[in-house]
C-alpha cells in the first residue's frame, strides 16, 4: 500500500475502509486483520500493507468489493487464493494509490493458520470491525480482541522475536534471514532459541532462491543502523551462508559502521540535500545506492559473482563495479591533484561520483579540502557547461568546414568538448577558431 506517510490506524478513516467494513457486513463475511498489519498498528508504526484473512474464497470477495466500489481486484495467488483491491485516489491529500491484501486461510481455522506465520509479532489478528478501537492509548485495554495463538503480543511488547515452531522455518529456511531484518526495521532483539534453530537450519537457505535471499538481505542493509545485524548473521554462520565473498575483517566492519554513524563528511554538509537525494536513487526494486555503498564495502574489492549469486540487476553490479574503479581512480589522481584531473573524473563517473567519493572517504582518509573542492568543480563547473550543451555540433562541422561525416568530426566534438570543460574555450566563436586550428595542424 503505498501510503507511508499515515499509520495503520489513520487509515482506517479513510472511505475506502469504512466501505470495506460495510460490504463485508453486507456479505455475511467475517475479515481478520492480520500479521504486519496487526504488528504495525499496535505500535503505531506508519505502514505500506493492509492485509486481511478470510475463511471463505478470498479472491472472489476482493473481485465483489472492487466492482462494488469501483477499483480493481488482481488475483495474486491460488493457493491460498489470495487477491489485491487497487483504489486510485483523485483527493490530493490521500495516498495516490491504496492496496489491500486478501488471503483465506492456509488451516482449518484462523488459530491455526496464525500458527504458520513467521514469527509470533506476525501471528495476531483482530476482527476488521474491532481494529478502530485500537488506538495507542486503548490497546491495552481491548487486548483482550486480539487473536494471538503463539503469544506475539507478550513478545511485541517485550522487543522480542520469537518463531511459533520449528516447523514454520522448515516449511521456508528463507524466515531464517527475516527474524534479522525484522530485529534490524524494529530494533527488536532476537531469542537464544531463534539463534538456535539459525545455526541449526542455516543450511537450508540453500534450498531458497537467491532472489528471495537477496530480497530480505537488502531490507537490513537499507536500515540506519544495520551493521549490529549484520553481525549477529555473521556469528551465527548466516551471512556467509548467503555471501561467501563477503570479507571477515574487522576493517571492513568499521568502514560499514563508520559510514552508517557519518555517512557524509563534515567539509561536504553544505551539500547534504543533494547526497541524501543521491543516496536515496532506487537502482532496482526497493534497493537505492545507499543499502548498495554499504554492502559493498562489506564485500571488499572482489565482487567475486555476487550479480549472478544473488541476482542482482545488471544496473545494480554496475554500480558496485563504479564504486571500485572509481575509488582506484581517485587513489592514483589524489597525490599529484590537478583541476583537470578532477574535470576528467567527474566527467567520468558522472551520475556516480557522488557515491565513489563517500565511499572513497571511508575506505581511506580524505583531506576535506580535496573533497570540498571536488564536489564546488561539479556543482559550479561542470554541471553549468552540461546546461549549456555543446557549443558547436556536426552539422556545425560539415556546413562551416565542408568536412564529411566520419571518425575526423567525432575526434573533433571530444577534443572542443574537453577544452569546454577545463575552460580553455567558453564561445561558439572560440571552438570554431580552435577547430580550424586543429584542422590546419592536421588536415
Amino acid at each position: 500500500m503505498n501510503a507511508a506517510t499515515q499509520t495503520l490506524q489513520e487509515l482506517f478513516d479513510h472511505p475506502t475502509l469504512q466501505a470495506l467494513i460495510t460490504f463485508a457486513r453486507g456479505q455475511g463475511v467475517q475479515l481478520y486483520l492480520v500479521g504486519g498489519s496487526v504488528r504495525d498498528l499496535l505500535l503505531g508504526r506508519q505502514t505500506t500493507d493492509i492485509d486481511f484473512t478470510l475463511a471463505s474464497d478470498a479472491i472472489q470477495f476482493a473481485k465483489a468489493f472492487a466492482a462494488n466500489i469501483g477499483a480493481t481486484a488482481i488475483a495474486l495467488e491460488e493457493n491460498p487464493p489470495t487477491a489485491r483491491v487497487i483504489v486510485k485516489q483523485d483527493n490530493a491529500s490521500q495516498p495516490s494509490q491504496l492496496s489491500m491484501d486478501f488471503a483465506q486461510f492456509r488451516a482449518a481455522s484462523l488459530a491455526d493458520d496464525l500458527r504458520l506465520r513467521d514469527l509470533t509479532i506476525n501471528a495476531m489478528a483482530i476482527a476488521l470491525e474491532n481494529v478502530e478501537t485500537f488506538t495507542n492509548k486503548a490497546r491495552k485495554q481491548n487486548a483482550f480482541q486480539i487473536i494471538d495463538p503463539c503469544n506475539g503480543m507478550k513478545d511485541l511488547e517485550a522487543g522480542v522475536l520469537r518463531f511459533p515452531s520449528k516447523q514454520v522455518v522448515i516449511a521456508d529456511p528463507v524466515r531464517l534471514l527475516r527474524v534479522y531484518r525484522f530485529a534490524a526495521q524494529l530494533d527488536f532483539e532476537i531469542s537464544e532459541k531463534a539463534i538456535d534453530r539459525v545455526i541449526a537450519y542455516r543450511s537450508m537457505l540453500s534450498d531458497v532462491t537467491a532472489e528471495r535471499c537477496r530480497d530480505e538481505l537488502m531490507k537490513i542493509f537499507r536500515v540506519k543502523k544495520a551493521h549490529p545485524y549484520l553481525q549477529q548473521m555473521d556469528a551465527a554462520g548466516l551471512l556467509t551462508q548467503v555471501v561467501p565473498s563477503i570479507k571477515e575483517t574487522r576493517r571492513a566492519w568499521v568502514s560499514l559502521e563508520t559510514f552508517e554513524k557519518s555517512p557524509i563528511p563534515a567539509s561536504l554538509h553544505a551539500y547534504c540535500k543533494e547526497i541524501n537525494r543521491y543516496l536515496q536513487e532506487e537502482v532496482s526494486i526497493e534497493i537505492n545506492k545507499r543499502s548498495l555503498i554499504k554492502f559493498s564495502l562489506l564485500l571488499g574489492d572482489n565482487l567475486g559473482g555476487i550479480g549472478e549469486r544473488l541476482r542482482f540487476s545488471r544496473k545494480a553490479v554496475q554500480f558496485m563495479e563504479r564504486l571500485i574503479s572509481g575509488n582506484k581512480k581517485l587513489k592514483n589522481i589524489i597525490p599529484q591533484l590537478e583541476q583537470k584531473q578532477i574535470n576528467r573524473f567527474l566527467r567520468t563517473y558522472t551520475s556516480d561520483w557522488w557515491g565513489i567519493l563517500l565511499y572513497s572517504a571511508v575506505l581511506s582518509p580524505i583531506d576535506s579540502a580535496i573533497l570540498r573542492q571536488i564536489a564546488d568543480t561539479y556543482y559550479k563547473h561542470i554541471l553549468p557547461i552540461y546546461k549549456q550543451g555543446r557549443l558547436i555540433t556536426g552539422n556545425d562541422l560539415i556546413q562551416e568546414f565542408r568536412l564529411k561525416e566520419g571518425e575526423q568530426i567525432g575526434d573533433l566534438l571530444k577534443e572542443i568538448e574537453d577544452r569546454q570543460f577545463d575552460g580553455e574555450i567558453r564561445t561558439r566563436e572560440e571552438a570554431f577558431a580552435a577547430v580550424a586550428a586543429l584542422i590546419e595542424k592536421h588536415p
